[in-house]
Order: structure tokens, then C-alpha cells, then sequence
């Protein structure tokens, strides 16, 4: 039997109903859900907080005026280049990184024009005519404010641009048929019938050392990349020569991919019960009980005060456990490499 402790929790803790006044990742937006829960695992990452320490102590040398400028460029050079390794592996990571410890580049007009120091790694302010948002004021703004992003913002509270930026890179691997925003799938991953194979010959090209140019060459590269990072490539047979053998064919197809995922997008980084019991624990914590044991009894005290505490425990700790260790799993696994 599967409990429904959403609908039991409203009714019968009203402490835990205090306690968790702040917004929840189940609250927001299909545009934003797994977004927010990215950026709550990323940050809870001790090896990614390991990396921001990194980052912190060569960026202090950058914007402290006493650094010798041979110095100063130096530590620009180092996080510049950690900086593009970190965001080849996990683009999410890359983003925060810009937003922590900033070195924007400025666009201007068709973009051509583009002003920051040569080893800036961003991030990328670009107004255009007719943008909503004025986002060089905006940057003006958050500069000046000197509050820059930390890992202890939580969604709720992080700063406008670093959304957007951190949304865009969810775009690229988000899987529903349209943007909300452009109402189509030109910036993502879109359903098509690949050409990478067509006109070339792989044997050939390393027999002749290569029988393409090195502009084709670059293309085929590009193409093998994205289609290495962006897509599941399934081997279709051509001679499919009626509606019902393509039906047959795909069949398989179908079920092999659809084996390991979830049924709704929004669980693809843990459901909304496994949020609320982690975020429920992590609240308890911050507010003075660091042991996850004793944060544990804590929330089912709160929770289920009609019952003995030993009685709760027996009923509903084994489930919290593994709710709360489903996301700490997660947590480990987002970083460095983010797993698809």
C-alpha cells in the first residue's frame, strides 16, 4: 500500500505546517521545477562547494587593487581555464560560477562588438532592442549592490539574470514539445532523422588519413559532438516499407528508452515527497539540530504528535530515510559530470 502523507501532514501537523512557510520546489511552474531542484542539489554538492572555495581565493587576488598586475593576470588566467573545464563537464555549474564570481563580456549592436577582458568567462550581457528586461541595467544594478549569487540563495532569492541563464541551460536538455517562451524547439534538442552518415565514408577517411576537407571535417565534428551529448542514436532498418512495419519496428525502441524514467518530467530530480522530507530536515538543521538522526525525530514529532514518538518512528522513519537519501544520492551525482 502506498501512503498518501501529503493529505495526512496537512491535517495532522500543524507544527510542520509552521515550520515550512517558505515556498517549496513543487510549488513552482513546469518551466521551472527542475531548474530549481538542479540548482538546490548543486548547491548542496560538497565537491562543487570545494570548487567555490577554489574559485573564492583566486578571485579575491583578481579584485584585490594590491595584487601585482603579473599576479592579477595570472589568477584570471587559472579560473578562466578551471572555469572552461568545469562547464564542459556540467553547464549548470559553469553558470553559477559566472554569477558567483563574475568577469562579464558586454555585446553590443549585432554582436559584433564585444568588450570585457580576453579571458573573461562571463557572463554574456547582451541588451537588444525590444528586450522586456533591460538587462545592462539590471546587471548595473547587481554589480553595484555587490550582493553577489552564494550558494546559500536559495530559488527563491537568486538574482534575476543567473535564472534566466540557469533556465536557458535547462532548455537544452528539456524535453516538453515547445519553449514557453519561444513556442518552439530551436533552442533545444528537437525529434529528427540524422544526416551525420550521409555522403561520407568513415574507413575511407581514415585510410586516405582523409578524404575531407577541413571545413567538412570541422562539420562532422560538430555534428558527432552534439549528437555524442544531445541524443540517444537508435539504429532504425530502411527497408520499413509499410505504416504497420514501422509500428513493429519502434515497438522495442520504445520500451527500451522509456524503461529507466519516470512518468512525469518534474520526478526526473526526485519527486515532491522526497523534496519536502529533504528540505523539512534541512530547515530543522539550520535551525540548530546539525544531526540528521536527531533532525529525523524532530520532524516526525512535528508531524505526528496524535502518536507515540516510537510508534511514529516504526511507521514513517523508514520511508523519510529514503526519501531524504533518494535526493543526498542525487546530490552526489550532479557534480562534477551532470548526469543526464
Amino acid at each position: 500500500m502506498v501512503l498518501n502523507l501529503t493529505n495526512f501532514r496537512k491535517k495532522h501537523h500543524p507544527n510542520q505546517q509552521r515550520r515550512l512557510m517558505k515556498p517549496n520546489l513543487s510549488s513552482l511552474s513546469d518551466n521551472e521545477i527542475n531548474s530549481g531542484k538542479i540548482w538546490t542539489l548543486l548547491r548542496h554538492s560538497k565537491k562543487f562547494e570545494e570548487d567555490v572555495i577554489w574559485f573564492s581565493a583566486k578571485y579575491k587576488l583578481v579584485k584585490n587593487k594590491r595584487t601585482k598586475q603579473e599576479n592579477r593576470e595570472k589568477a584570471i588566467s587559472d579560473l578562466h581555464n578551471r572555469y572552461e573545464e568545469i562547464n564542459r563537464l556540467n553547464p549548470f555549474a559553469g553558470t553559477t560560477l559566472q554569477w558567483i564570481f563574475p568577469m562579464p563580456q558586454f555585446i553590443k549592436g549585432n554582436g559584433n562588438k564585444v568588450t570585457g577582458h580576453p579571458f573573461s568567462w562571463g557572463p554574456i550581457i547582451w541588451p537588444a532592442k525590444g528586450d522586456k528586461i533591460d538587462v545592462l541595467k539590471e546587471w548595473k544594478e547587481y554589480e553595484a549592490s555587490k550582493q553577489w549569487l552564494t550558494l546559500d540563495a536559495d530559488w527563491f532569492s537568486v538574482n534575476g539574470g543567473f535564472k534566466r541563464d540557469f533556465l536557458f541551460q535547462y532548455r537544452q536538455i528539456d524535453s516538453r514539445p515547445l519553449n514557453p517562451i519561444t513556442n518552439d524547439r530551436s533552442d533545444s534538442a528537437f525529434p529528427h532523422e540524422t544526416d551525420f552518415f550521409e555522403g561520407w565514408d568513415l574507413w575511407d577517411s581514415v585510410k586516405r588519413r582523409s578524404n575531407l576537407s577541413e571545413v567538412d571535417l570541422a562539420a562532422k565534428s560538430i555534428s558527432f559532438k552534439t549528437l555524442q551529448q544531445q541524443y540517444r542514436v537508435l539504429a532504425v532498418p530502411r527497408h520499413l516499407h509499410s505504416k504497420k512495419a514501422v509500428d513493429e519496428a519502434f515497438k522495442p525502441l520504445i520500451k527500451t528508452v522509456k524503461e529507466s524514467l519516470p512518468t512525469k518530467e518534474s520526478q526526473r530530480f526526485g519527486t515532491n515527497a522526497e523534496w519536502e522530507d529533504f528540505m523539512a530536515i534541512k530547515e530543522i538543521q539550520k535551525s540548530g539540530i546539525p544531526s540528521k538522526a536527531k533532525a529525523i525525530q524532530v520532524l516526525i514529532k512535528d508531524r505526528y504528535p496524535k502518536f507515540e514518538l516510537n510508534e511514529a518512528r516504526r511507521k514513517y522513519e523508514g520511508l523519510l530515510r529514503k526519501n531524504i537519501e533518494a535526493i543526498e544520492t542525487r546530490i552526489g551525482d550532479i557534480y562534477p559530470n551532470f548526469l543526464l
